[in-house]
């Protein structure tokens, strides 16, 4: 059974008055399930199996995918969506081929849903990618069908148009150089179409169709030193609701970590404000964006990875910095769970009542953790 916590401020930051309105959030924590191996990315929260449910996906580096069919809290079946993948931490789920089925994308391939997820794996179709640290899907030239962006640290940082029939080669696109992990997508500078965040650049999307960027190096964040510099989770949102997309940033792969969020001044993305929202954090390998207490604005999530614990005798902490003004001007630090491991959580209302709840999974070892929203009074709102 879930163990009950309570989401509890544990310090306030960029000024909040001790009299600033808190949420108490209860939620409780349920193991998904221990499959073995180690090293699992890949994340998504989909209805794989149509039955009107969010599902769970995570896949090893370059190993196994499997997806967990929610029937409730504490019931999760795991199946195997593909016995091998051709990547590392890259991969997200989508309709590639327009049936209504979810699939999955995994580096340099797709896993197509059969309609029968239940009783038989996906089938692959490779389409000339590589293994990635990030896929994210988006449309970036402006033709109303989703894209992939995918970038690796060994081959760059490219977006892939799927193919009119998707088993066949899909069409690779160069944006600029890679770093480790750190892509967004958004319309930063306010012209309507969907430009790429980088970690600390960002590149506009100059002609609209993803044909021709331009690469701005004027976000001052991510840590240049390690074997993997400036890796960064990232996500584009209006913050302070002025209309303007901001982007919100958390450090990774490195031992002391900050999580801040990035005031888009101009609206054209030419001058960017950091407010910090935590510092001296361990490894900050997740990030999800959503309204967690369910007041209408957009809280933070994330949670200690592999590299180090910043919590008591080094327990790992996980972490939702509540938008107290809903303007992104004061926050709330709220520890939710301590003790495991998280690596590339995702957020999303999975049982259905209304809040959002987190599911998520180590990289060095295999517990797989489903964090349930018992608040019953979040939106349906999640990036």
């Amino acid at each position: 059974m879930g163990r009950t916590f309570f989401w509890l401020a544990a310090m306030l930051l960029a000024g909040a008055p001790a009299s600033a309105a808190q949420a108490e959030i209860k939620s409780a924590r349920h193991d998904i399930d221990r499959p073995g191996g180690k090293q699992y990315g890949q994340t998504s929260l989909v209805d794989v199996d149509k039955d009107g449910d969010l599902d769970f996906i995570s896949g090893e580096n370059r190993g196994r995918i499997f997806w967990y069919e929610y029937q409730g809290p504490d019931k999760w079946v795991r199946h195997v969506l593909a016995a091998k993948c051709p990547t590392e931490v890259g991969g997200t789920a989508i309709d590639v081929d327009s049936d209504g089925w979810v699939d999955h994308v995994a580096g340099g391939a797709w896993f197509r849903n059969t309609g029968r997820p239940r009783q038989e794996p996906f089938t692959q179709h490779d389409f000339g990618g590589f293994s990635t640290h990030d896929t994210v899907a988006a449309d970036i030239d402006g033709d109303g069908r989703l894209d992939l962006v995918m970038m690796s640290d060994k081959v760059g940082l490219r977006w892939f148009r799927i193919a009119k029939d998707p088993t066949q080669r899909w069409e690779s696109h160069e944006i600029g150089p890679a770093v480790h992990g750190g892509v967004a997508v958004g319309d930063l500078d306010g012209d309507g179409d969907a430009d790429v965040v980088r970690s600390n650049m960002w590149f506009e999307n100059a002609d609209g169709k993803g044909a021709k960027w331009v690469e701005h190096k004027n976000i001052d964040f991510g840590q240049p030193g390690g074997s993997m510099p400036f890796t960064t989770r990232a996500r584009v949102v209006d913050v302070n609701k002025d209309g303007r997309n901001d982007i919100i940033i958390v450090e990774c792969d490195t031992k002391v970590c900050r999580a801040a969020w990035f005031e888009n001044a101009d609206g054209k993305g030419g001058q960017w404000k950091m407010h910090l929202l935590a510092e001296k954090k361990g490894d900050l390998h997740s990030l999800c964006v959503a309204d967690f207490d369910g007041d209408g604005d957009l809280d933070v999530f994330s949670c200690e990875g592999p590299l180090s614990g910043s919590g008591p005798e080094g327990k790992r902490l996980w972490y939702v910095w509540e938008n107290l003004d809903g303007k992104g001007g004061r926050w709330a630090e709220h520890v939710v769970l301590e003790g495991e491991e998280g690596h590339e959580a995702v957020a999303a209302d999975v049982d259905g009542d209304g809040d959002i709840d987190i599911c998520t999974k180590p990289w060095r070892g295999d517990l797989h953790i489903y964090l349930e929203n018992l608040s019953r009074s979040g939106q349906r709102h999640a990036k």
